[in-house]
This record gives structure tokens, sequence and C-alpha cells, in this order.
């Protein structure tokens, strides 16, 4: 049985949800991008630029999604969905 690549792709990203981490740590290896090295760039820990993977980090989730060669919000759409909300809530109609 062969599959689509959208098939595949359903396989580890589920569309409207947020990437899972090995699926981000995969496409950054992919492009041939090491998180310790985009750290030592910017002169912090390994640790403090995963942060991006499991808080808003927003910074460090637009560098590792130019990293990887997305929007932000293709990575994380909840957390940018969750944004977006705060920042332009619907007014109540009187």
């Amino acid at each position: 049985m062969q599959l689509s690549a959208q098939d595949l792709l359903r396989l580890f990203i589920c569309p409207g949800e947020d990437w899972p981490i090995k699926a981000i740590s995969l496409a950054l290896e992919n492009k041939g991008v090491d998180l310790a090295e985009m750290a030592q760039v910017r002169n912090i820990t390994t640790g403090t630029i995963r942060n991006a993977f499991y808080r808003d980090c927003p910074a460090y989730e637009e560098e590792i999604a130019m990293a990887i060669g997305v929007e932000p919000a293709v990575i994380w759409p909840r957390r940018y969905q969750r944004r977006n909300k705060k920042k332009n809530p619907q007014r109540a109609v009187a």
C-alpha cells in the first residue's frame, strides 16, 4: 500500500494541533540545524531555546520556525490561535 505525502504527514502531525516535539526536532535535523548551535549564536543555553517546545516563547518560536522554513503558526497553531484571540477579542453585540 502506497500512501501519499499528505497521508504520511498526517501520521506525525495532526492538522490544527501543535507539532510533537519529535517532529520539530526531526524537521530541524532534516534542515541541518542543531539547537545547540542556535543557542550558541544567541549566547543562551540549549535549554533556554528548547523552552519554545513547552511554553510560549515567541522569539524562539520564530527562530525555530525560520530554521525549518515555515511560519511559527504552522508549528504551533493552538498557541497562535490563543494569541490572536487575546489581541482581537470579539466584542459583545448589544
